[in-house]
């Protein structure tokens, strides 16, 4: 029968004194210690808040907790009210731990300018454990890591590892600065946020009113508006959104983009590409082309204008006051498809030599 064991530690207290403009600032720390042996992949599961969280794993079948709680303030008593009302709650299982910060009297305020507190962890896993957290107004850092991860982090930023398993959710808001160095396949929710991405195999990304930087990618999806979504090199890519500036470096496969109020700018689509299919208003459209890309072009304006290569053959143009039509190939007939819809954005089809 698994034992479950139920934590609240005050551990060491500290207090400081310093000054700053004459008045005396206190400041005031506890420090919470655990360890616990659990299975070779068990997880952890942490709800923070006003600090950071950090983890890391090793090759030991445990998991260490090392929290640190600080308080300054210029009031002694405020200190050590605020001190006694912050609290963690450890539930611990052969297969998973737990810790949350508990906040009494949330509420509580003092008229000291100097008033300030936060809680810190620092936690060790087995490196086939899973990771979650829920941390607000701080950063959430991991070194590399095997299994799931569930990240939540609002106000504050991530800063993550490799991610080698196929199965993460992570959700920024209001977190600048953020990064991730390999994605191998997961959900990624930000708003109001910055991302990079060093390299990842597959992501589904919603985002509002943030910038997304992705190096090397496999296959990316988004559904997005207000930012930008940049890409170094990718195989495939999808997306839905508006107010956006998408910009890819190199296209080596599919390309299926709607957007609105938007820029789009493709530097190369490979010879290897497969079909592109553009549908665009009130954007402009610019897509690079390796001289080995064959193509068969469809494109239909709508005030607006396409700017294409000598090299085009075309097999129908008809143009009127409003409206613009043209279809033809490039190279060879029947290999790929490259179609383009689009009203008020003009349209420019450049080879690269």
């Amino acid at each position: 029968m698994k034992k479950l064991y139920k934590t609240i530690i005050v551990f060491l207290l500290f207090p400081i004194l310093g000054f700053a403009n004459d008045d005396a600032i206190i400041s005031k720390q506890k420090n919470i210690k655990k360890a616990f042996i659990v299975n070779a992949d068990a997880g952890i599961d942490i709800t923070n808040s006003y600090g950071t969280v950090f983890v890391t794993t090793w090759d030991e079948e445990k998991i260490e907790l090392d929290i640190l709680i600080k308080v300054s303030g210029d009031s002694e008593n405020w200190v050590n009210q605020r001190l006694n009302d912050i609290t963690i709650d450890i539930n611990a299982l052969k297969s998973l731990v737990t810790a949350k910060t508990q906040i009494e009297n949330n509420n509580y305020r003092s008229k000291g300018r100097n008033n300030s507190f936060e809680i810190n962890y620092v936690i060790k896993i087995p490196k086939n454990g899973s990771v979650t957290i829920d941390n607000k107004y701080g950063n959430i850092s991991t070194t590399d890591l095997n299994a799931p991860t569930n990240i939540l982090c609002k106000y504050g930023k991530i800063t993550m590892g490799r991610l080698n398993s196929a199965k993460n959710n992570i959700t920024i808001e209001y977190c600048s600065n953020s990064s991730i160095s390999y994605l191998k396949n997961g959900y990624i929710t930000g708003r109001y946020s910055g991302l990079s991405i060093d390299a990842l195999s597959k992501i589904d990304l919603i985002s509002d009113y943030t910038d997304t930087t992705i190096g090397d990618a496999g296959d990316v999806k988004y559904t997005s508006k207000y930012g930008t979504v940049k890409i170094k090199e990718v195989n495939s890519l999808e997306g839905i959104g508006n107010y956006l500036t998408i910009k890819v470096g190199t296209l080596n496969n599919q390309l299926k983009l709607q957007t609105k109020y938007s820029s789009i700018d493709v530097g190369l689509v490979q010879a290897k590409a497969n079909s592109i299919t553009i549908n665009a208003g009130y954007t402009g459209v610019k897509v690079g082309f390796s001289p080995n890309y064959a193509f068969d072009f469809d494109v239909t304006l709508r005030y607006a204008d396409f700017k294409y290569d000598s090299d085009f053959e075309f097999l129908n143009k008809a143009e009127t006051n409003y409206t613009k039509s043209y279809s033809g190939y490039y190279k060879k007939k029947g290999v790929n498809t490259f179609v383009v819809t689009s009203e008020y954005g003009n349209v420019t089809l450049t080879k690269k030599l």
